[in-house]
């Protein structure tokens, strides 16, 4: 055996170990993590999907296996098709809304200099607020009596009387949708703002230099490298919409013309007690909103993958 050979060896086993010691140190960080999803998300998951399968329910003795029999319940329950077809409507307004609104203000934050920052601070600022707190403040501001919404609307004669937004399901349905994009759109916004600042320069002014307008320089330049955070940021638009509940309780209460999925399940599981019924719904609304979800993350990476 050669010296040299005895040195690749030795520099070998080196590289060896000390891989082993890395994915040993990455390993023991990552495992709180791991712990703490499985009994907060993954345990309670498999659980509810286990017991949708039984009939659990508070009213009726004992809790006998009926398969599939909660979720072929669920596609001729003429509530939870109405319930559906709300949040569907809500997830459609609330991505298309945050979305432009999103990107806009986040190409408004990236033209700005110094003020920049102070503009950041009030764009942020409805989202820290809690869902509670904002959905309160909004009824009070579209109350038909005393809401300013109104009191501004009869000033600019566009009508005549004390308008009850939630007398009409569409103005109902926009309005839920408002107050929830007016939340979570300062989210998207960031998102966006990071994911344009990660954008070299050179690229714009290559672009400028080719005689591209403004438009052209966005569809070709800005939206391609901002693919990935573009379709992270609908995700999220999407997974809130779908579990929107403080909105839509508080702005509509348990009416089914403004009922959402979410709303639903409370009412199934906690208020009429049909437990499993409920969790059957929780695992369906789960699946419809990870399905569409896939769809934006699935585009997104494709897109970053072309260039």
């Amino acid at each position: 055996m050669t010296d040299s050979y005895r040195v690749r060896v030795t520099r070998r086993l080196r590289l060896t170990g000390s891989d082993a010691r890395e994915a040993l140190l990455g390993g023991s960080l990552v495992l709180p993590v791991i712990v703490v999803m499985g009994a907060l998300v993954f345990f309670p998951l498999v659980m509810t999907a286990g017991q949708s399968l039984f009939r659990i329910d508070p009213m009726r003795p004992g809790t006998p296996f009926i398969g599939m029999t909660n979720y072929t319940r669920l596609f001729n329950d003429p509530e939870v098709r109405a319930a559906t077809a709300n949040t569907l409507w809500l997830v459609l307004l609330a991505v298309v809304l945050e979305t432009l609104g999103g990107v806009a203000f986040a190409l408004l934050l990236q033209s700005m200099g110094r003020a920049r920052k102070w503009l950041l601070a009030a764009i942020i600022l409805p989202w820290a607020i809690p869902s509670v707190v904002n959905s309160l403040m909004w009824s009070w501001m579209f109350n038909p009596t005393y809401g300013v919404i109104n009191a501004i609307l009869r000033g600019l004669h566009l009508i005549s009387g004390d308008f009850v937004w939630s007398n009409n399901r569409t103005a109902a349905l926009v309005l839920i949708a408002l107050v929830h994009v007016w939340k979570m759109l300062p989210l998207t916004a960031v998102i966006m703002l990071a994911a344009l600042q990660g954008i070299p320069a050179q690229l714009y002014e290559a672009a400028k230099i080719d005689g591209a307008s403004s438009w052209r320089t966005f569809i070709s330049v800005t939206l391609p490298l901002t693919a990935g955070p573009l379709a992270i940021a609908m995700t999220q638009s999407t997974v809130t919409a779908f579990n929107l509940f403080d909105e839509a309780w508080i702005l509509g209460g348990a009416s089914l013309d403004t009922r959402s999925l979410l709303i639903e399940v409370y009412m199934t599981a906690f208020q009429n007690l049909h437990m499993s019924y409920g969790m059957a719904l929780s695992i369906l609304v789960m699946l419809a909103s990870l399905a569409v979800s896939s769809v934006f993350v699935l585009r997104g990476r494709g897109e970053t993958h072309s260039e």
